[in-house]
């Protein structure tokens, strides 16, 4: 016992003594759910933030110059497991054309890189321009019911549209406001051999820009992904398609107000987009914020797939790093609609097309 207080002691001392900091967020949440087909209770992990504990660092180079580095996985905070993910794109099969997916590992934040005046340059797994569009225009920051992770629907998910594996990010530092950004993803890195996936499979190449002024923040970013196709019988790759994401909005924050509205664009596998308009209210400690999205999906097969998205939260802070909330979220479908309701790392689906979804959560977090 004694031997292990004093490894536990050592490690921690190895921490602080190397600039490395042990960081995380616990967010759990009793949930009421109906999509339509079944009401459901429990206990959420991830509807207010995702749960996620990490390690990030960094080295004095001299000269301005410094060595970063992050690693951070997923939590399923109720069952203390560790959340799946399908960023290993190099594991992709006909069957699965993303990539297999996987559980552990640090699937949220991978990477080593260097900061300087010049900006920041890193390597590995880390967050698309897209995602940092949709962060600065979202009134509830991608976090709570009724976020703008509803987009998600439409282009297949988060992976890639959120996070990319096997990429090199730069970020600009700010000139008058301005901040760039920019992402390559190495995809499959793929062969192309018989059975493999194509050759430049999932390579993605993303640009963004911010520009801030007093309360005023504007927002963009376009980013294009070689997506692998399938077919025949039995079923092989069969060739490439590119996906093309828009995004923009804005937001303003004034006194205890903030306004935000943005306009998201995909298209493939169907063309589809999403309009936002929110906003919030800061009394003290308490925060309550109110967002309407509308997501509309082409339907090959007859009337597109539209529904309406309502969220509302109220958030009560105990301390800078403790939160209490209520959060809530309906999406209303049309006949050919079966969009559900989404959380920050956490989903709820419709239980058919047409369905109305209800979700209500009361919820603790904590960071640390």
């Amino acid at each position: 016992m004694l031997v292990g207080a004093a490894a536990a002691c050592c490690s921690l001392s190895a921490l602080a003594q190397s600039g490395v900091t042990l960081y995380g967020s616990l967010d759990l949440s009793v949930t009421s759910s109906d999509n339509g087909a079944r009401r459901v209770s429990g206990l959420s992990s991830g509807v207010g933030t995702g749960s996620r504990i990490g390690l990030r660092g960094q080295e004095d180079l001299g000269a301005g110059l410094k060595a970063v580095f992050q690693l951070e996985m997923g939590l399923e905070a109720d069952t203390g497991s560790l959340k799946t993910f399908t960023g290993n794109y190099a594991s992709a099969t006909p069957g699965a054309p993303g990539g297999l997916a996987s559980t552990g590992g640090f699937n949220r934040r991978s990477h080593v890189g260097l900061q300087s005046g010049w900006g920041t340059l890193l390597l590995g797994r880390d967050y698309t321009p897209m995602y940092y569009t949709a962060l600065a225009t979202d009134t509830f920051k991608l976090a709570y019911l009724g976020n703008v992770q509803a987009l998600l629907a439409l282009g297949g998910g988060s992976e890639r549209l959120a996070r990319m594996s096997n990429g090199i990010f730069y970020t600009s530092p700010q000139f008058g406001g301005l901040r760039m950004r920019a992402a390559y993803g190495f995809g499959a890195e793929s062969a192309g051999g018989p059975g493999m996936p194509p050759k430049d499979a999932q390579t993605l190449y993303g640009l963004g820009a911010d520009f801030s002024t007093g309360g005023l923040v504007l927002s963009a970013a376009y980013q294009e992904i070689k997506l692998p196709t399938v077919g025949g019988s039995p079923l092989a790759f069969t060739g490439l398609r590119t996906r093309r994401d828009t995004i923009l909005g804005a937001q303003y924050r004034t006194g205890p107000w903030l306004l935000s509205a943005g306009h998201f664009r995909v298209n493939a596998p169907a063309r589809g987009e999403d309009t936002w308009l929110g906003a919030g209210y800061t009394f003290g400690a308490n925060t309550v914020k109110l967002q309407v999205q509308r997501l509309r999906q082409d339907n090959p097969s007859g009337k597109d797939r539209r529904a309406t998205v309502v969220g509302a939260v109220y958030e009560h802070a105990l301390s800078k790093r403790t939160q209490l909330y209520t959060s809530f979220s309906r999406t209303s479908n049309n006949a050919t609609g079966q969009f559900g309701v989404t959380g920050s790392d956490t989903s709820f689906a419709a239980g058919a097309a047409g369905a109305k979804v209800n979700v209500l959560a009361l919820g603790l977090r904590h960071s640390f």
